[in-house]
């Protein structure tokens, strides 16, 4: 400690290095993420600058990506933390050489550059693959849900958001009718709001010109929100086809019940009819239907489809007219991974051996068999522009990616989905394990010893990549609308492949240079 205290107070004798750089050593991770940056190709930042050389000088994009990987890297991931950050921590002084750049410059670079921010990904993944680190020949996909920027109770449905729509409309014409008779009132000229500080308080004019800006704002957010809405009503809902898939199902148990009872009876008509003709029956005797084990068996899997439909009925009812949050219209209300539900995204990965990522999406439905076809065309998209010359020989994903319309579209690839376990959970087979047309050949592919041995590798490399994601930067996202929200999970992406590439040059010393 006294060491320490001497150290930091130069009067006890004892001076601060002249250079912050020497605290720092050098397999430091800010010497790292400067190294990789430096391998990056930012010409396309630079492009969104002024060139004229008027306005303020914008920070470095170098730097600022720099500080970007390094904090994200750390979990730190809010613009105001990650300014606090340029204060006291070694790592951000050295990458930033003592500048401090606002939480706003932060917020903002992000916005700027969103969709060079999304290119970052392939660069990253090109790196990797420069290194040798993407091994192997498969792919695997899966899906987990996360949390938006938005309140689940911010959902409404059609009525409640046109009334919402009215009260701010005429909130709007009040204001503005008040504001106009002020200014007409003090005779000077109308006021404008140029002040773009984020700090409360009246801006020039009173305040009234940015409480309306405020309301205008609110109106286009909700505007937007009634055309997603108008754009669910008119997709098909999901639980309307949950009730007709078990309905089906319900039917096809009813048929098989009355076709075997009706056997059992014409079998036991026989039966009763050789008895009195006095022949001996050939085989086991027959008993009635009430008491025969088989048709038993039929009754109850009749039964479990009942029950089923009861289930789906109930949710279809519980879920009530379709809604959009007010908050973020482009999220959705997800069932949450360990019960109840959340507003938020459906994340969807793609991963190579050691769970390094091919590929990052956001879905906006809560069942992931839509997003299978996506999500291939992206990580192949990706391993293109990466310049990853061997190509994914199989794909791995799990039952909950099971269609006939997906397996139909893929059917040129080497494609592993399990369809066993998601045909008995959602009552799409019937009692003697038969499975919906267009299954029958995954479930075949499945069932050799090769299918088997290769779909034993999904879960091990791609389920710790959610939780890696999850451990270091939470299971939520801060941007609100679909294109955020995109190039927010696109960087996260980003950092975690840095952290792969970093990894695999630890292993490998020789490829570090």
């Amino acid at each position: 400690m006294a060491r320490w205290f001497r150290a930091v107070n130069p009067d006890q004798g004892c001076l601060l290095p002249a250079d912050v750089r020497s605290w720092l050593p050098p397999d430091h991770l800010a010497w790292q993420v400067i190294a990789v940056t430096g391998q990056l190709d930012l010409s396309r930042f630079a492009a969104a600058y002024r060139a004229d050389g008027q306005g303020q000088a914008p920070y470095d994009p170098a730097m600022m990506l720099g500080l970007l990987f390094y904090c994200y890297f750390k979990g730190i991931r809010s613009s105001r933390k990650i300014r606090d950050a340029c204060v006291d921590d070694l790592g951000c002084l050295v990458i930033c050489g003592g500048a401090r750049p606002s939480h706003r410059a932060v917020a903002e670079f992000i916005r700027r550059h969103r969709a060079e921010v999304k290119r970052l990904f392939v660069q990253v993944l090109g790196l990797l693959a420069a290194k040798g680190a993407i091994a192997g020949h498969l792919a695997a996909v899966d899906g987990s849900p996360v949390s938006g920027n938005a309140s689940r109770f911010a959902n409404l449905d059609g009525e409640q958001l046109a009334a919402k729509i009215a009260a701010v409309e005429a909130a709007i014409d009040a204001e503005a009718e008040a504001w106009l008779a002020g200014v007409a009132g003090s005779q000077q000229p109308l006021p404008y709001d140029d002040d773009d500080d984020d700090d409360d308080g009246p801006g020039p004019g009173g305040g009234v010109p940015r409480r309306l800006a405020a309301m205008a704002a609110r109106l286009a957010r909700l505007r937007a929100a009634q055309e997603v809405l108008a754009g669910r009503q008119a997709a098909p809902a999901s639980p309307g086809a949950r009730v007709t898939a078990a309905r089906d199902a319900v039917s096809r148990a009813e048929q098989r019940l009355a076709r075997a009872e009706e056997a059992q009876a014409a079998k036991m008509a026989r039966y009763h009819a050789a008895v009195a003709a006095g022949k001996a029956w050939a085989g086991k005797k027959p008993v009635p239907a009430s008491a025969n084990a088989r048709i038993a068996r039929i009754r109850t899997n009749l039964a479990t489809a009942q029950g089923r439909l009861a289930a789906a009925q109930a949710r279809a009812a519980a879920a009530g007219p379709v809604k959009v949050s007010a908050t973020d219209p482009d999220s959705r209300l997800l069932p949450a991974k360990n019960g109840g539900w959340l507003q938020g995204w459906n994340l969807q990965l793609a991963a190579a051996r050691r769970q390094i990522l091919l590929a990052a999406e956001l879905h906006d439905n809560p069942a992931d068999a839509g997003a299978l076809i996506t999500m291939i065309a992206a990580a192949a998209a990706n391993c293109e522009l990466a310049g990853i010359r061997e190509q994914i020989r199989a794909w791995l994903a799990d039952n909950g990616y099971a269609s006939a319309a997906s397996f139909a579209e893929l059917d040129h690839l080497m494609l592993l989905v399990a369809v066993r376990n998601e045909a008995a959970q959602a009552g799409r087979a019937d009692g003697s394990g038969t499975l919906p047309a267009g299954w029958e050949k995954m479930a075949a592919r499945l069932a050799t010893p090769a299918g088997k041995n290769l779909y034993k590798r999904r879960a091990p490399q791609v389920e710790p990549a959610f939780a890696q994601l999850f451990g270091r930067f939470g299971r939520y996202l801060n941007y609100r609308g679909r294109d955020a929200a995109d190039a927010e999970v696109k960087l996260l992406a980003t950092v975690h492949n840095l952290g792969k590439l970093l990894d695999h040059r630890r292993r490998h010393p020789a490829l570090a240079t």
